[in-house]
């Protein structure tokens, strides 16, 4: 799948400087000279990304395209066990726990051409922290950041924090080229929030220092990566890549088959079985950190019945969770709390044949008043997670409602229309997914009352104070013993009170052409672009 965009882009290019070369001030422009594009890998996905400003990007899919082309001091590779260093060569811990200390890499350039100093890596944290992002909440430990020289960052944090070094993988620490950010409308002011005038430019722009740029991007239909010529490590094998918005499996299926995509990213296990023993295919099977829970809204002005704790555990109890799984397809399970097996102390899985209880979830029913049941709407997205189709999952279980006498009506909308409502708490019932922000099941501790993602269902602190006092307690804890005694009793609480249930961790299934090598899963970046090449 060779496109050949080079001569075009190429014009393009020499339109653009004849232009500015007539102007009467000097553009800011971050463009690479265009690659000829002869090598090009093309991926088709179904992707949520809404920008790729690095301190505002919070959608499971943006570190995708974050990941190649901002570094981070701290990084994942083919792993998720420990990261390894990023732009960052060294770091030094207080015995206090409460000073990290890092040593820059020296001789990194941007893209654009600046060196990459610890102003920049200070600027970029401020920023995001400033900004009051989605992700702005990974940063909440931070007192201060400084730099004593051009090649040395000390983060001063509040308390000590066992996952400080996974979060600085995550986009709000990405390094980005501050002069020219600033030359285009971003600060890292107190008041970014709504000073900041960058999210636009950064999402057909590049700023950082990693090996890919972003060259063009066309919501909803792709984005194109191009390599980054300057970039201080390895070069990555492809001069392009692609990422094709491509919503459904099938069509994504086909594509492969026909030849003309590289790899197809949301299969679901259906189409796998299509694609066994087709030759020039290769199927790539791996187990996802991603959930799909229900949101049941806690407040009563928004959720009517749907807030009552007993009606939310009759809920948990009355859903088919061996259905459930049979939509998501093998290797899929159902934690008992939003806490992803595979993290240091998930508890065991549910048992999906005995996991429903029906008589009981009826008593719960009736203790809260609402025996003969009532109406509400059930919102989900129109999308596929992990090649599983929400709206068909948001059937199942308004069919398992109806046992208890809950009348849903679904209401489907646009991944970004049905976004805002969500993170603003006003939906009462919802299906809607998650992928970990960093490795560390602190991560997770969004979901307890009065924490991010929790409030998201207006959750709050007071309503369950013994839960939400665990949870700071976890999140500080560096004694490994200790912190996984905490976790399992924190799961243990949510599954008898919680705005949450968890229906499953998916399994990923996705297909590549066989000649493309470097596609292993994980489930920070997905696929690490630039570890992708061909044989």
């Amino acid at each position: 799948m060779k496109k050949r965009y080079g001569i075009l882009l190429a014009l393009l290019s020499l339109v653009l400087l004849l232009i500015a070369g007539c102007g009467g001030s000097k553009a800011v422009d971050t463009k690479q000279p265009a690659s000829d594009g002869s090598k090009q890998l093309i991926m088709a996905l179904d992707p949520d990304y809404e920008t790729f400003d690095p301190g505002l990007a919070y959608e499971v899919y943006g570190l995708l395209v974050l990941h190649p082309v901002y570094d981070t001091l701290m990084q994942f590779e083919e792993n998720l066990d420990a990261p390894k260093y990023g732009v960052a060569e060294s770091h030094e811990v207080s015995k206090d726990g409460l000073s990290y200390t890092f040593k820059l890499r020296k001789g990194i350039v941007f893209a654009g051409g600046d060196a990459l100093t610890a102003q920049d890596v200070k600027w970029s944290v401020e920023r995001s922290i400033n900004l009051k992002g989605n992700g702005a909440f990974l940063t909440d430990g931070i007192t201060s950041i400084e730099t004593p020289d051009a090649n040395t960052v000390v983060f001063k944090l509040k308390e000590q924090d066992a996952s400080f070094l996974t979060k600085l993988t995550y986009n709000a620490f990405g390094v980005i080229d501050s002069k020219l950010a600033m030359a285009n409308g971003a600060t890292n002011a107190a008041d970014a929030a709504t000073s900041d005038k960058a999210k636009l430019w950064f999402d057909t722009h590049s700023a950082g220092s990693g090996p890919y740029v972003i060259e063009s991007y066309t919501p909803k239909v792709e984005v194109v990566l191009a390599r980054n010529k300057t970039y201080w490590g390895k070069a990555p094998y492809y001069d392009k890549v692609i990422l094709k918005s491509i919503p459904d499996p099938g069509t994504q299926l086909m594509m492969l088959q026909k030849g003309d995509i590289d790899i197809a990213f949301n299969l679901g296990p259906e189409h796998v079985k299509q694609l066994q023993d087709k030759p020039g295919i290769q199927i790539k099977k791996a187990q996802s950190m991603t959930l799909t829970f229900l949101l049941m809204n806690r407040d009563p002005k928004i959720g009517g019945p749907i807030a009552n704790p007993d009606v939310q555990k009759a809920i948990r109890l009355v859903l088919d969770y061996q259905g459930i799984q049979t939509i998501a397809g093998e290797g899929s399970v159902t934690p008992v709390a939003p806490f992803q097996v595979g993290f240091l102390g998930t508890l065991p899985p549910r048992d999906p044949k005995t996991a429903q209880n029906i008589e009981k979830a009826k008593e719960l029913m009736k203790k809260a008043g609402y025996e003969k049941g009532f109406k509400t709407t059930l919102e989900v997205a129109t999308l596929a997670v992990e090649g599983m189709n929400l709206p068909t999952l948001a059937q199942k279980i308004q069919n398992d409602l109806l046992q208890i006498g809950i009348e849903t009506e679904i209401k489907t909308s646009d991944i970004m229309v049905a976004l805002d409502p969500y993170r603003k708490g006003q939906q009462a019932l919802s299906l809607w997914y998650w992928g970990p922000d960093y490795p560390d099941p602190n991560t997770q501790l969004a979901f307890l009352p009065g924490n991010s993602v929790g409030l998201r269902a207006n959750w709050t602190a007071e309503m369950n104070p013994k839960l939400a006092e665990l949870g700071k307690k976890a999140s500080v804890e560096t004694d490994k013993a200790t912190r996984i005694k905490y976790l399992q009793e924190i799961q243990a609480m949510m599954d008898e009170d919680s705005a949450f249930d968890v229906l499953l961790q998916h399994a990923r299934h996705y297909a590549t052409r066989d000649n493309i090598v470097g596609t292993d899963y994980i489930d920070l970046y997905k696929i690490n672009l630039k570890d992708v090449s061909a044989k």
